[in-house]
């Protein structure tokens, strides 16, 4: 019975140590970078504290799914923003910036079946102003 104490313990600080992602906070903002994340369910509602779209993005060599409430569509892309340094500062998905036809205009092509490129700021190759998106991003935040 000790042995599986001690287990469960040791589990749960591991977990919590180097698994548990937060939910995003300001500190992403002094390391961002930008990839491509696909909707993966319909909204949906009906669920207990979870209400929105379900979505994936690449980062490294894990997919990481997140949950979001926003105006997005199913099979449609959209700008992610996460902590290059440590991805368990949290992530965000952007609703305003649908990339799907501009990922086809800029020839940027999935990777077995995922995105596998991801941008700084500055260097995002999509015609939406830097400054849009630097705001959205701070506005999920607050809103957090």
């Amino acid at each position: 019975m000790l042995i599986l104490i001690i287990s469960s313990i040791g589990w749960t600080a591991y977990y919590l140590k180097y698994k548990a992602i937060r939910p995003p906070t300001v500190v992403i903002l002094e390391n961002p970078k930008y990839t491509v994340g696909q909707i993966t369910s319909g909204y949906y509602g009906d669920r207990r504290y979870a209400k929105g779209n379900d979505f994936e993005f690449r980062y490294g060599d894990t997919i990481r799914n997140g949950h979001q409430n926003g105006e997005f569509i199913q099979g449609r892309k959209y700008l992610v923003v996460y902590d290059s340094t440590n991805i368990r500062n949290g992530y965000l998905i952007l609703d305003k910036f649908d990339i799907t036809d501009s990922l086809e205009k800029y020839h940027i092509h999935k990777n077995y079946d995922y995105y596998d490129i991801s941008w700084s700021l500055p260097n995002i190759p999509f015609k939406y102003d830097k400054s849009d998106i630097e705001y959205e991003v701070k506005m999920h935040l607050r809103s957090e």
